[in-house]
C-alpha cells in the first residue's frame, strides 16, 4: 500500500511508515475475517490449496475495502452513485472485465460473462 498527497505524489520515507501501518490493520482485519472459516476446516479435517487460500483472502480484503468506501460514502453524505460513478464509468468498466474475464479463461471456450 502505498500513501498519495493531495496531488497524487507517492509519500515516501517515514510517512510510508504510516501506509505499512494501515496495511498491518487491514491484514489483521482480514485474517480476523477468514479465521473462522479456517477453524471449521481444519476441525473437519478438510485442506484447501495455497491457491483457494489466496482467493479467500482476497475475497476477505475487498469485503473490507467495500465497507469501508461504503463507510467513507454515508460520511459525506452522498445519495445518488451516479456522483460517484458515472454511465461512462460502468461502461469502461464492462469492458475491462469482459477483457479480464477472457484472458483469464485460458485455453478454455471463451464466453462472454453473463448479463446482471
Amino acid at each position: 500500500m502505498k500513501l498519495v498527497d493531495q496531488e497524487g505524489n507517492e509519500i515516501t520515507s517515514n510517512k510510508n511508515e504510516e501506509a505499512q501501518e494501515l496495511e498491518k490493520q487491514l491484514a489483521r482485519m482480514a485474517q480476523a475475517i477468514v479465521e473462522p472459516i479456517l477453524n471449521k476446516l481444519q476441525l473437519s479435517n478438510q485442506q484447501i490449496s495455497q491457491e483457494q487460500l489466496m482467493q479467500i483472502t482476497s475475497m476477505a480484503h475487498q469485503m473490507i475495502f467495500n465497507r469501508m468506501i461504503f463507510n467513507l460514502i454515508q460520511k459525506v453524505g452522498v445519495k445518488d452513485m451516479k456522483e460517484l460513478v458515472s454511465d461512462n464509468d460502468v461502461e469502461e468498466l464492462k469492458t475491462s472485465f469482459s477483457n479480464q474475464f477472457k484472458s483469464g479463461s485460458g485455453d478454455q471456450q471463451q464466453q462472454e460473462p453473463p448479463e446482471a
